[in-house]
C-alpha cells in the first residue's frame, strides 16, 4: 500500500467460512503502532474453490490510517475471529509493503 491513500485491503482466510455468526477482527501493526478494523468496517465474502470455501476479508483505510504507518517498512497484518460459543480462531502472520507517497499528507 501507498501511505496517505485510501487503499481497499484484501485478505483471504483459507479453508473457513467466518462470513456469518463471528465476530472478526483484522489487525495491521508496525512496531507500536495497531489499528484493528472489525464490525462495519469490514465486507466478508466467501469463494469456493474444489470444495474448500475461503472467506475474503476487504476494508478500506483512510487518509491518515495509511498515512499513520511508515513508509519503506512492512505491516504485519491477522485475522482474528471468535463464533457465538467463544472460540477463537486466527491466521498466521502475513506482511504487507507500505510505499513512500511524494505527497505525504491527507488532501480534501
Amino acid at each position: 500500500m501507498i501511505n496517505y491513500t485510501t487503499p481497499t485491503i484484501t485478505l483471504k482466510v483459507e479453508d473457513v467460512d467466518i462470513s456469518s455468526g463471528f465476530d472478526v477482527y483484522a489487525t495491521l501493526e508496525q512496531g507500536k503502532h495497531k489499528l484493528t478494523k472489525t464490525g462495519n468496517d469490514l465486507t466478508l465474502t466467501t469463494e469456493t474453490v474444489q470444495q474448500h470455501t475461503h472467506t475474503i476479508i476487504t476494508f478500506e483505510l483512510s487518509q491518515t490510517e495509511s498515512g499513520s504507518f511508515d513508509y519503506a517498512r512492512y505491516v504485519d497484518v491477522q485475522v482474528n475471529w471468535l463464533d457465538g460459543n467463544d472460540k477463537r480462531g486466527a491466521t498466521e502472520i502475513k506482511t504487507i509493503e507500505v510505499m513512500r507517497n511524494l505527497l505525504n499528507e491527507v488532501i480534501e
